[in-house]
């Protein structure tokens, strides 16, 4: 029976960090420990976690407290440099997990060959108030048979690497987290570690891991949002390039499916800094550029043929006029009183 290393890094965690001890509690497979690594919290999450796990936590645990914050990536690393087991999850903070995660993810690795480097499952994000836990979007069912270890950055249903488990030999391998990264590190480290070795489905009807959103803000946007879209997406394009090797996708040698979904995500991003800051828009433009010297917006159909008339921006210029009313309804119908007897949802 393997040992899995649990990695939770914390920073200002009080709020939630106990629930997910809880939460990780829970697991059917019991053979696992547990590292804390306090990132520099100025509140009491360091007491509070040590209270827990000294009361009422059966498995060994150990709390690594860093002084100060050297952020999420540095503290995961600290935890793996003292993690005993085979295989390795890292957990957020404020994120739960699905009671049998291990035992079906453990009864995967098993079965699978040692060039095997991680496992993945599906996944979903939820909102999670007083342990209970409410579904939001769908569910993420990441697939990656055939497809380049470059695709790990690309899309909304990649493997999210916390709804997996890493072999910990591998992360040793290729340095473990890249900790100049405040941003897509989950994923670039899942891309190198599919490059170092394969990466398996171990499948599941429902999620296995669920990812916290919280409610006082979104998540991506502008500066309402928990994280800016403008770093988020110029780094997007510099992990893709940086994958790459700073070819075009003509040169990559990629399959034509892997291509198109690199397009389509980078429309994506594009599209998301048009809205919020055009001058990051035009420098995204200029980097995306070097996947593509004829890079067009890859949807809708019309705005893509559009664009090569009148230019990327302009044809922006029009998709986004084109939001504006549609939105405007969808703002109104959602402000409408609802009709007397009817339940709101």
């Amino acid at each position: 029976m393997d040992l899995i290393s649990v990695v939770i890094p914390t920073h200002n965690a009080a709020k939630w960090v106990t629930n997910t001890i809880d939460n990780l509690a829970a697991q059917s497979y019991s053979h696992f420990e547990l590292i804390v690594v306090d990132d520099g919290s100025q509140d009491d999450t360091v007491s509070l976690v040590r209270n827990k796990l000294a009361r009422s936590f059966k498995n060994a645990w150990q709390i690594i407290e860093l002084g100060s914050n050297r952020g999420s990536s540095a503290a995961r690393n600290v935890g793996l440099s003292v993690a005993k087991g085979a295989w390795v999850q890292f957990l957020d903070s404020d994120d739960f997990m699905a009671p049998s995660k291990f035992e079906i993810q453990m009864a995967h690795c098993a079965r699978v060959s040692a060039d095997v480097s991680a496992v993945y499952s599906p996944w979903r994000q939820c909102h999670i108030d007083a342990g209970k836990v409410t579904f939001v979007g769908h569910l993420s069912q990441p697939n990656m048979e055939g497809r380049a270890p470059i695709m790990c950055l690309v899309g909304n249903d990649r493997p999210l690497h916390m709804a997996g488990l890493a072999r910990r030999s591998v992360l040793e391998q290729i340095g473990g987290f890249d900790e100049a990264l405040r941003f897509w590190e989950c994923e670039e480290l899942t891309f190198r570690l599919a490059k170092a070795g394969q990466l398996h489905c171990a499948p599941s009807a429902s999620p296995l891991y669920f990812w916290r959103q919280h409610r006082d803000k979104p998540y991506l946007g502008d500066a309402a949002a928990r994280y800016h879209a403008t770093p988020v997406a110029l780094g997007w394009i510099d992990q893709i390039l940086k994958g790459l090797e700073y070819q075009s996708l003509k040169e990559s040698g990629l399959s034509v499916r892997d291509r198109q979904d690199i397009l389509n995500y980078s429309s994506y991003w594009a599209r998301l800094l048009f809205r919020i800051d055009r001058t990051a828009f035009r420098e995204y433009l200029a980097r995306a550029r070097k996947l593509d010297p004829n890079l067009a917006p890859t949807y809708p159909a019309v705005i893509s043929v559009v664009s090569r008339h009148i230019g990327y921006e302009a044809a922006e210029a029009i998709a986004y006029l084109g939001r504006i009313p549609r939105d405007f309804f969808r703002k109104l119908l959602q402000a409408r009183p609802a009709p007397r007897g009817a339940a709101r949802d």
